[in-house]
């Protein structure tokens, strides 16, 4: 059986190791991104010009198809700026920016969202995924800053577990078995309870 300290650089190594897998699970996902009863809520009031360029950079991002999506995300951006089509856009140019492995652009991108979607769920979806990019980088203590807001109960699974993962990382790892805890009994459940408790079990928490 593995010592304590052993079992503490494991977790720490798969975290570097699988960090962008980490983002991928929380960045990536077309229908991940809000949800699409959400979207048809939005398409039924929006002008037809901006859902169908909606549409047709939804259409890209599935694709993997960069220059459709950005070319999309760009007319949103620019001429829908005061709807939630503009930051949609952000939020998919952030998703295609991290399958390229162009970490600085997606966190701007996330940045837009933050910074313009006040306390609607669009601006903490995109807090979580800014977090997740900027562990992914190594920016630390600027992805705890990101968290340190007052979310929303049913984003407790999520914030607490990412901090959990900074914290590891850190090496700070009583704090990050707290934090892993808390997302357990958070409630709605994590998604992942498994690999939250494998988490654990790498720290020396068993219980």
């Amino acid at each position: 059986m593995d010592t304590e300290e052993e079992q503490v650089e494991k977790l720490k190594a798969w975290l570097k190791e699988n960090g962008l897998s980490i983002v991928f699970g929380i960045v990536i996902g077309v229908g991940g991104i809000a949800g699409y009863k959400y979207w048809e809520q939005v398409q039924e009031t929006a002008a037809a010009e901006a859902s169908g360029h909606f549409t047709q950079m939804i259409d890209a991002l599935s694709a993997g198809n960069d220059e459709e999506l950005q070319a999309h995300a760009d007319t949103l951006i620019a001429e829908h700026a005061s709807t939630d089509y503009a930051l949609m856009a952000h939020m998919a140019l952030a998703r295609q920016h991290v399958i390229d492995a162009e970490f600085e652009q997606a966190a701007s991108a996330l940045q837009q969202v933050v910074g313009s979607a006040g306390e609607r769920p669009l601006a903490y979806i995109a807090r979580t995924r800014l977090a997740a990019v900027q562990l992914q980088t190594g920016q630390y203590d600027q992805a705890m800053s990101t968290l340190a807001i007052q979310f929303p109960d049913e984003f407790a699974a999520i914030t607490n577990e990412l901090r959990g993962d900074i914290l590891a990382l850190q090496g700070k790892d009583g704090e990050a078995v707290e934090a892993y805890r808390k997302a357990q009994s958070s409630e709605p459940a994590p998604a992942n309870a498994q690999f939250l408790q494998r988490k654990l079990n790498d720290l020396g928490s068993t219980s």
